[in-house]
């Protein structure tokens, strides 16, 4: 955010994590955390995007783009749609 503090003067702090939230969700590529709610409200709004815009695997309710980094075998869980099997709380589903 230090970058970009000269952009949004007068903004109050509070919603700096929110903002946050919005810039990564547009970006080209995405990496988060399996279990972090920040990055499931990322690739939330990543899902809604892809299908908005009708981005490279929306059809089959894939995020091509975006991965968790950590824990490596989930790392490429939102490329390719697979349905509910039990209560998923730790995530989203594209």
């Amino acid at each position: 955010m230090d970058d970009f503090k000269h952009l949004i003067k007068g903004m109050n702090t509070n919603y700096y994590g929110m903002l946050d939230q919005l810039v990564a969700s547009k970006g080209r590529t995405f990496f988060g955390t399996y279990y972090s709610t920040l990055t499931g409200y990322i690739m939330r709004i990543r899902g809604y995007a892809s299908v908005k815009n009708k981005a490279d695997g929306y059809l089959e309710g894939a995020l091509k783009s975006s991965f968790y980094i950590i824990p490596e075998h989930f790392r490429n869980v939102m490329t390719q749609y697979e349905g509910l099997k039990s209560s998923n709380w730790e995530r989203e589903f594209p």
